[in-house]
């Protein structure tokens, strides 16, 4: 028995060193290759909770910190942007401007769905 934030897990050492190598490949079955597991026993893990939960887990901490290291560069990829307005080619500023109001719009929009969610929570909360 393993230990992973000081609770207990039934996962073997062999699926804890499996699971890096299963969650930074693009498919299963390159990871798989990677961490020495045939897919067949892989599958078979992934009919185990714990397994499914901790492999859950880490590839959601891969793409955390994926997401974070894209959010360091969003000011420089909006500066890119906004200056291709300023290119002599009309079409690739026509598309770049087209990109910026989708961009905004997009946004508007899940900022109005999220409003309207908070107030369709707050509504079914009140009635329980």
């Amino acid at each position: 028995m393993i230990r992973i934030n000081d609770e207990k897990t039934e996962l073997s050492d062999r699926q804890l060193k499996a699971i890096p190598f299963i969650v930074s490949s693009p498919t299963y079955t390159e990871g798989c290759k990677k961490a020495e597991v045939d897919r067949k026993t892989f599958y078979e893990w992934l009919k185990q909770p714990e397994f499914k939960t901790e492999l859950d887990r880490q590839r959601d901490e891969i793409t955390a910190d994926a997401f974070n290291v894209l959010s360091q560069s969003l000011t420089k990829a909006v500066d890119a942007l906004v200056g291709l307005l300023d290119h002599k080619d009309d079409r690739l500023k026509r598309l770049t401007a087209k990109d910026i109001i989708d961009f905004i719009i997009r946004h508007k929009e899940n900022e109005d769905l999220d409003r309207r969610l908070t107030e369709v929570e707050k509504r079914l909360d009140n009635k329980i």
